[in-house]
């Protein structure tokens, strides 16, 4: 195995071993790793690293001097599949010219839905609730710390349109309050074994959003 550009460090690796079809110096980059995890974890509802080898014909050395970690992989998964589900609620929300309080709930309570639907999400919830809590929520994976980014630009663009009255606390602190109420509602079952109503999520949101 050859680093690419070591000075860049090791995004692009190539796996120069000898594989059946007798091919040699396989590139292998982050970005496909990425989505061939996608791929593995929309089929299966997980990420078995022995499995992403296979899928990729490359070593397990290979494939973590690339990634780095199975979490930071995962994370990058699991937060791209977020991220697409909240830019679909926010463009619906947005044909609906929602704005204010009124916006932001609906882009919640949308985003909410889909992340119910995700069958392979819900899969992986079920199966391997210890690994999803760590992905989840963990530094390493990043995707909560991601996600309340995305809520204060979502939360700041209302403040700067004027059509949000003023906060009780700053925008970060909004946002992370508003993320972790709506963690604690997806995933009330994974973390404490009780399925919250979904208009608990509403209500507890609308408590740190300006009133009207």
């Amino acid at each position: 195995m050859l680093c690419v550009r070591p000075e860049k460090g090791c995004d692009t690796v190539v796996d120069v071993r000898e594989r059946p079809s007798g091919t040699r110096g396989r590139v292998i980059t982050y970005p496909v790793a990425l989505r061939a995890a996608r791929r593995r974890f929309a089929a299966s509802g997980g990420l078995a690293m022995d499995q992403l080898t296979e899928d990729l014909w490359v070593s397990r050395a290979t494939l973590y001097r690339v990634v780095g970690s199975r979490d930071r992989l995962l994370g990058d998964v699991l937060w791209q599949l977020a991220a697409r589900t909240l830019d679909r609620a926010r463009q619906e929300a947005d044909d609906a010219a929602r704005t204010g309080v009124g916006r932001l709930l609906a882009i919640a309570q949308r985003f909410d839905d889909e992340v119910r639907l995700d069958e392979p999400l819900q899969k992986y919830l079920a199966v391997d609730p210890v690994d999803a809590t760590r992905v989840l929520f963990g530094a390493t994976a990043r995707v909560h710390v991601r996600n309340v980014e995305a809520w204060a630009a979502l939360i700041r663009r209302e403040q700067e349109s004027g059509a949000l009255g003023p906060l009780q606390f700053s925008v970060a602190e909004t946002a992370f309050a508003f993320v972790r109420i709506g963690e604690s509602v997806l995933f009330g079952s994974m973390l404490a074994g009780i399925e919250p109503d979904r208009r608990l999520g509403e209500h507890l949101r609308r408590t740190v959003l300006p009133m009207g």
